[in-house]
């Protein structure tokens, strides 16, 4: 009985996983998973779904249920992992303070927008707009955090881009001088 109860929740906690997975990669765009996850996720619920059939008791109906929002959970986890998509994280700034953010963003290899805004009683904020992928979205926000006061910021979802975004990744290496490689910038290079 038991052994019978633990997979129909490990059946139920990957059919639903693989299901939340493939919602997830819909919505984002992301087609070519889709498919996959679709199919597996059929012949794993099937499976699980007859196993509950063929059983009798309330324990077998609560392992199913238990195992789709493990399952859920499970999901999540993974597209966090993932981090597919991009966000736009649009920070907002007095302007002096504002200048020296956006310039150390950029030295990062962060691709910064600015422009001039006002706020709360018309003081002007210098407002910084950053599209990036969201695997990079922590490393933006440990950024921010590092400047010492809290950023007032918002974070949404970016359906699709199109023209020129990037982030330049500056490697680490030292060249043969002894020098950075790959650290000089072109003139205007990552000022948007």
């Amino acid at each position: 009985m038991w052994g019978n109860l633990l997979l129909i929740f490990g059946l139920n906690v990957l059919s639903t996983g693989l299901g939340t997975l493939r919602g997830i990669f819909l919505a984002r765009q992301v087609l070519r998973p889709v498919y996959v996850t679709t199919f597996l996720d059929a012949l794993v619920f099937a499976w699980a779904f007859k196993l509950v059939a063929e059983s009798a008791g309330l324990y077998y109906v609560a392992a199913f249920a238990a195992g789709k929002v493990a399952g859920v959970y499970l999901g999540n986890l993974v597209e966090r992992r993932l981090a597919l998509g991009l966000v736009e994280v649009t920070v907002y700034k007095h302007v002096p303070q504002g200048i020296e953010l956006a310039d150390r963003l950029r030295e990062d290899g962060f691709s910064v927008t600015t422009q001039i805004g006002y706020g709360l009683e018309g003081r002007s904020r210098l407002v910084l707009s950053i599209v990036t992928q969201r695997a990079h979205l922590r490393q933006l926000q440990e950024l921010l955090a590092a400047e010492g006061e809290p950023q007032t910021m918002a974070v949404k979802q970016v359906e699709r881009v199109s023209g020129k975004m990037a982030r330049r990744h500056r490697p680490a290496v030292l060249d043969g001088d002894g020098g950075a490689a790959g650290a000089g910038r072109a003139a205007g290079a990552g000022r948007a």
